[in-house]
């Protein structure tokens, strides 16, 4: 694959997606995955799992590692310029004139309907990484404990990630020996 088309790709997507990084996600994968074909749904299932664990923007990290994945060196910097682009661009020009328009009920109402549609982007890529990844299926209540505990009583996600691994690391000893 080439950088230009690498380019274009990322362009496209931060363009055209309001939300960061993880709204990105299935909107690459609808490129890289069911449109072109370039890598199988399982590859690009580790693309985004490594592009998690490597600090920094999930978007721009899932740029960096597809280019350079596709395209080597030059195809990392296309993909990353097309991912970068766009949204500071488009952050310069609102930050030049937001507070003139922040008040307007329109402008309110953008947001407010930009953020339910971001979390229902996020709801429906999170479901899909479930289906298709939780083979174990005592992880569903675990998962679900912590969304509650972290949404509803606001408790620090750094522990209850930590308390998660714990569980699920016995967990899965007990359901080993089964």
């Amino acid at each position: 694959m080439n950088s230009f088309k690498l380019f274009k790709i990322f362009l496209k997507v931060s363009t055209f997606t309001i939300g960061g990084g993880y709204a990105m996600i299935p909107v690459i994968k609808e490129f890289i995955v069911d449109k072109y074909k370039i890598l199988k749904e399982e590859e690009f299932m580790d693309v985004i799992v490594t592009a998690q664990t490597v600090p920094g923007v999930i978007a721009v990290n899932t740029a960096m590692i597809l280019g350079s994945r596709l395209a080597g060196f030059r195809g990392s910097l296309a993909a990353v310029m097309g991912s970068i682009l766009s949204p500071f661009l488009i952050i310069l020009v609102i930050a030049s004139y937001f507070a003139d328009f922040a008040d307007y009920p329109a402008v309110q109402g953008f947001f407010m309907g930009a953020r339910v549609g971001v979390t229902v982007i996020l709801a429906n890529l999170s479901l899909q990484l479930i289906r298709k990844n939780v083979t174990k299926y005592f992880l569903l209540p675990i998962i679900a404990a912590g969304t509650i505990a972290i949404a509803i009583f606001n408790l620090s996600s750094i522990w209850i990630l930590l308390l998660s691994s714990v569980v699920v690391f016995f967990a899965s000893k007990g359901y080993r020996r089964k």
